[in-house]
């Protein structure tokens, strides 16, 4: 007598997709809602947003972003004050950030890329420029 095969059960497909998160740090709120209404259009991103550099750096230790996005004038501190703290904290230390800013001095593009900035975008951008930028940086296309 031959045995029946067993059905393996299998689970269900998720339609869930992790989706990788940004942190836009800009006192400008308009930037993170730009980039947060383009982004949800691809689908596999989340955005958080903060517009002071304290409340960045709270929200990219609770929340582990992939990538921040960070401006260099910020209200309460520098971006690359917000940058050092980040770094030499061990939960941050390592999220990739790319600088975006509408005042891209030598000498700020020379600290951020000393402290380990993934990139440099100048404001005003196009969607598509940052969004290569930020693929670029997260190994996606």
């Amino acid at each position: 007598m031959k045995a029946s095969p067993k059905k393996v059960k299998r689970a269900p497909r998720s339609s869930h997709r992790v989706k990788t998160k940004i942190l836009v740090i800009d006192t400008d709120s308009m930037v993170a809602e730009m980039l947060e209404n383009y982004l949800a259009g691809k689908k596999t991103f989340s955005v958080l947003a903060a517009e002071s550099g304290s409340k960045g750096i709270e929200l990219a230790i609770e929340h582990m972003p992939d990538l921040i996005l960070l401006d260099t004038r910020l209200n309460d501190m520098s971006g690359l004050d917000v940058h050092e703290e980040l770094k030499h904290n061990p939960v941050s230390k390592n999220i990739p950030i790319i600088y975006v800013s509408s005042f891209p001095s030598l000498r700020i593009i020379e600290q951020a890329t000393k402290k380990g900035a993934k990139g440099f975008v100048t404001k005003p951008f196009t969607f598509p420029r940052i969004y290569k930028k930020m693929a670029s940086v997260l190994h996606t296309s």
